[in-house]
């Protein structure tokens, strides 16, 4: 069995999760909109359903490769869930300084007007998708698997940066826009940090709070 070097094995992870999430935002959206679906539903659907397939691709394809999923940091616990949530709402305040700075840096963008005029189903879609199983799956691959690779590989502050720094493009890249830079970097280094000290499940724990406040903003603006 092959089994490559953590530092091997994470870059593979990040190149395929990034294809993949290309392939189904920008091809399967685009190929529903051109048959008379809402473009905004089947991307609601995608985070719904599609993200937690790549997880299972990619977690499938780590333990082919002889990882074992006690590695991946999923003890849920009352202090890994109370530490998630006192981190969420750190998180909070950490968003309210980095949206100031990205405003400045790269001037004010509104997230809310790409979905005006949702529909309640695609409205509650995105809200379970966005809010808690988007978070679950990214933690699993990018904090679980990636991190963990990159910290056995290069240590602590190398791996949680790296990581955090790989997680901000990979949204510059599907999003095509660096509006949010600087607030995912910040989080990504937030959600790095709750990993490596109490787990996977606490920073999947932290990442669905701030998911979830954030998405029903954007569903409140857009439905109201």
């Amino acid at each position: 069995m092959d089994r490559p070097s953590p530092t091997r094995l994470a870059a593979v992870v990040v190149a395929s999760w990034i294809v993949l999430e290309v392939a189904l935002r920008w091809g399967l959206v685009l190929a529903a909109a051109r048959v008379g679906i809402d473009p905004r539903l089947a991307d609601a659907l995608v985070l719904l359903l599609g993200f937690p397939l790549i997880a299972a691709v990619l977690s499938r394809y780590v333990l082919e490769r002889g990882r074992e999923p006690d590695r991946w940091g999923w003890e849920w616990t009352p202090r890994s869930l109370g530490m998630g949530v006192l981190a969420a709402i750190v998180g909070f305040g950490l968003i309210a300084g980095a949206s100031r700075l990205d405003a400045v840096l790269f001037g004010l963008g509104s997230a809310a007007s790409a979905r005006d005029g949702l529909t309640t189903t695609t409205a509650v879609i995105l809200l379970v998708g966005n809010g808690l199983v988007v978070p679950i799956a990214e933690e699993q691959v990018w904090r679980g698997i990636v991190q963990t690779e990159l910290v056995e590989a290069r240590g602590a502050a190398v791996g949680i940066g790296v990581t955090a720094v790989l997680f901000a493009f990979k949204h510059v890249i599907v999003d095509l826009s660096i509006l949010r830079l600087t607030t995912l970097l910040t989080l990504a280094v937030l959600f790095g940090i709750v990993r490596h000290r109490w787990g996977t499940a606490s920073s999947a724990v932290t990442h669905a709070l701030v998911n979830t406040v954030s998405t029903v903003g954007l569903v409140v603006a857009a439905v109201g």
